[in-house]
């Protein structure tokens, strides 16, 4: 209880903890790994993925992220699913089902302050999450939570319910189309900034 009254009070204006320089993780994906900064995932952080809808399988760009990080001692949360992921899908990406722990909101507790809690708890290692607000707050929020807790959180946003600018340090877009899915990053105000990674 006193941990998440004190996590109810952080203040998301300020500046995160000071932190060594970030390691990355490998996305297990090719060609992925290029398009990040750094060669990889952040270890620690928030990462921003605009989604044209639950149709993209979006999730599907963390599945190799999901399965190395699950096999170390701490957490894999989910906040939100729109979909609940298969036994089998997990079994087919080497998934330790056991590390992911799925987390649905019960009514006056938004997904946000959960994934918040989850992400500054320090036992998770990564926390996905399919938000129901954007705000510049929020992000902020959840930024400093990230770094606080060591720990990397991913939101999927759907594209008609994303603001152009955000704080967010690694944005990231995905189309889908005749070809397939591309997958490309974006400036804080959501301008295209790199070339296309194509994903099969």
């Amino acid at each position: 209880m006193a941990a998440a009254k004190q996590l109810h009070h952080l203040n998301a204006w300020e500046k995160p903890p000071v932190s060594r320089k970030p390691a990355t993780l490998p996305t297990g994906i090719p060609g992925l790994d290029e398009l990040l900064p750094g060669g990889g995932w952040p270890a620690a952080g928030l990462v921003e993925i605009v989604i044209p809808d639950d149709y993209a399988d979006a999730a599907g760009l963390v599945l190799p992220l999901l399965a190395e990080r699950g096999e170390q001692s701490r957490w894999l949360g989910m906040v939100a699913p729109p979909c609940i992921p298969r036994a089998r899908i997990l079994q087919d990406n080497r998934i330790n089902p056991l590390r992911l722990q799925q987390v649905n909101p019960h009514a006056g507790r938004s997904d946000m302050w959960t994934m918040e809690y989850m992400l500054q708890d320090g036992n998770y290692s990564v926390v996905l999450g399919w938000p129901s607000c954007d705000t510049e707050l929020v992000a902020r929020r959840l930024a400093n939570a990230a770094v606080a807790g060591n720990a990397l959180g991913i939101l999927f946003r759907y594209e008609s319910f994303t603001r152009t600018v955000s704080s967010t340090g690694l944005r990231l877009k995905l189309e889908v189309n005749e070809t397939g899915k591309l997958l490309y990053r974006l400036n804080r105000r959501g301008e295209r900034q790199s070339d296309a990674v194509v994903l099969v």
